[in-house]
C-alpha cells in the first residue's frame, strides 16, 4: 500500500495519504531526477519547501521537496515535487578540473551541494576542463560523457532514498513483477501489457561520422567512422559531430561511439501496463509481445505511474538496447 508522509519544517511526520485524490510520478531519460504530483482537498496540509515521502508496504519510492502549489476554485490544491536532483538542475557553479578522475570531480560536485552520495561507480576517466556558469547537472551529464566517448559505456544517474547513485546503465536491468493477490504468484508486468505500439525507421540512421574540431577560420577533421555495408542498404546518411579541443585525443573513439548508437533502425515503442515501483527511466526491461515484434531488452525512456482509487498503472516509452 502506498503512503505519502510530509514532514513540518520542524521534522514533525503525518500521513496524509488518506485525504490524496490524484498521485503520480514521472521519470525521464532527458532529466535528472523524478517528479511527483499529488492533489489534496482545499486544506493547508502541506507546504513549499517541506519535504515528501513516498513508502510502498515500507519501501522508499520517492523523496524529494514541494517545489510548487496551485490553488484552484475546485476546492483542491495541486503540488509538485522534485527529489533532491532538484537543486543540481537548478544550480549553476564554476569549476577547473585539473586532470582529476571523472568520479572524484562528481563526488566534488555533490559535496559543494550537500547531496548525499550513496555510490558513485569508479570512472577513471581523466577531467581536464574549465565548466563557466553551467548548471551543475550539466556539468556532471558533460563528464559522464566525456567517460562515455573514451570508453562506449554509458551511465545513468538516480536518486534513490535521498542519496544520489551513478551506475553502469548495463546494471541496471530488472525484473519487475506483480501479484494480484497476496496468496497469488508474481507474474510479469509485461505479461499484462495493454497499447502496445512499435515504430520504426531510419530516418535517425547516420552510418557515416566525421569529427571535427572548430578553429577560428576553418574546421580540421579529426576523426570518422562509417559503415560501408549499411551505406550500400540504406544509403550514405552522414553526420558531422563538432568538439572541443580537450577531446581530440578522443576522437576516434566519439566517432566510434556515434556510430554504434546511431547506425540502427530506430524504434520508438510504448506499453502501458500494471505499476512497478522499480521501473523507472533508464532503467532496462526484457520484453517480449508477439504482435508488434517486441522481443529483447529495452530502456525506459520515460515513465509515468499513476495511482487511482488503489491501482497502481503505469505508462512506458521505450527505446532498444
Amino acid at each position: 500500500m502506498h503512503e505519502l508522509i510530509v514532514y513540518s519544517f520542524t521534522g514533525q511526520q503525518r500521513n496524509i495519504s488518506s485525504i490524496i485524490g490524484t498521485l503520480s510520478w514521472f521519470s525521464s531519460e532527458d532529466t535528472l531526477g523524478v517528479q511527483l504530483n499529488f492533489e489534496t482537498p482545499y486544506s493547508d496540509v502541506t507546504k513549499i519547501g517541506q519535504m515528501v515521502v513516498l513508502r510502498n508496504n515500507g519501501k522508499e519510492i520517492f523523496r524529494g521537496i514541494i517545489v510548487a502549489e496551485e490553488i484552484n476554485r475546485k476546492f483542491s490544491r495541486s503540488y509538485i515535487a522534485f527529489d533532491y536532483a532538484f537543486y543540481l538542475n537548478k544550480s549553476k557553479g564554476i569549476y577547473q578540473f585539473n586532470k582529476i578522475q571523472a568520479s572524484k570531480a562528481i563526488t566534488q560536485l555533490l559535496n559543494d551541494f550537500n547531496v548525499p552520495i550513496g555510490n558513485i561507480i569508479n570512472i577513471p576517466t581523466i577531467i581536464n576542463h574549465i565548466y563557466y556558469d553551467k548548471v551543475i547537472s550539466d556539468i556532471i551529464k558533460d563528464i559522464l560523457q566525456q567517460a562515455t566517448n573514451e570508453t562506449g559505456q554509458k551511465y545513468r544517474l538516480e536518486m534513490r532514498e535521498g542519496k544520489l547513485y551513478i551506475e553502469k546503465q548495463t546494471d541496471l536491468v530488472i525484473n519487475a513483477t506483480f501479484k494480484l493477490a497476496s496468496n497469488l504468484k508474481e507474474n510479469s508486468i509485461t505479461s499484462a501489457m495493454s497499447n502496445p505500439t512499435r515504430r520504426r525507421s531510419i530516418e535517425d540512421m547516420k552510418n557515416s561520422i566525421m569529427i571535427v574540431v572548430n578553429n577560428k577560420d576553418s574546421a580540421t577533421l579529426v576523426g570518422e567512422a562509417k559503415d560501408e555495408t549499411s551505406i550500400k542498404q540504406y544509403g550514405l546518411l552522414q553526420e558531422v559531430q563538432t568538439i572541443d579541443e580537450k577531446d581530440i585525443v578522443q576522437a576516434k573513439n566519439i566517432a566510434q561511439t556515434l556510430l554504434k548508437d546511431l547506425n540502427k533502425i530506430f524504434e520508438d515503442n510504448s506499453i502501458e501496463c500494471i505499476g512497478n515501483d522499480d521501473v523507472r527511466a533508464g532503467r532496462i526491461l526484457e520484453i517480449i509481445e508477439p504482435i508488434t515484434g517486441m522481443n529483447g531488452q529495452y530502456r525506459i525512456i520515460s515513465c509515468t505511474h499513476n495511482i487511482n482509487n488503489g491501482i497502481h498503472k503505469m505508462s512506458l516509452d521505450l527505446g532498444v538496447i
